[in-house]
């Protein structure tokens, strides 16, 4: 099978930073079940490893959600005293092949464009058979061709 590249544009990112490991359960289902209930399209979701006594996550979503993640931040805010970084007006860009169930190469690919480009990712999702990466808007359509290029 090839692989498929597709592209998703006006993506936001927001990332809590520092939230204290005992907490972390109650803080992160709060924000899920807030963000359920304002009807946010959460999409990428990754939380790194602790460091010392907290984490860190975050998620992806529409822009056009921006306006009901805002008041759903300040209820959180008010409350926890968690301020997250926000980034708008990001593109995701999905690699997915069903090669990758049992083949190789393809995270080495896919680090190689970033490289080559000198991007970064704001964030690298997997799956059994997908890779998802956001980049800011004024790199993604050069990401974009390079991994056509290095997939084809």
């Amino acid at each position: 099978m090839s692989t498929q590249i597709t592209v998703n544009q006006s993506i936001s990112i927001v990332n809590f930073n520092n939230v204290p490991s005992d907490y972390q359960n109650t803080f992160i289902c709060e924000v899920f079940e807030k963000a359920a209930d304002a009807a946010i399209n959460i999409d990428m979701i990754s939380q790194a490893p602790a460091t010392s006594d907290n984490i860190s996550f975050g998620f992806t979503f529409p822009d056009d959600d921006i306006p009901k993640l805002l008041s759903i931040i300040s209820q959180i805010s008010t409350s926890k005293d968690r301020t997250p970084m926000i980034s708008v007006g990001n593109v995701k860009i999905t690699v997915k092949s069903t090669d990758m169930i049992t083949g190789t190469g393809f995270a080495s690919k896919v680090m190689a464009a970033f490289r080559e480009l000198d991007c970064l990712p704001l964030l690298v999702t997997t799956g059994i058979d997908e890779i998802g990466l956001l980049v800011r808007e004024s790199e993604a359509t050069d990401l974009e061709s390079k991994l056509k290029e290095a997939f084809r």
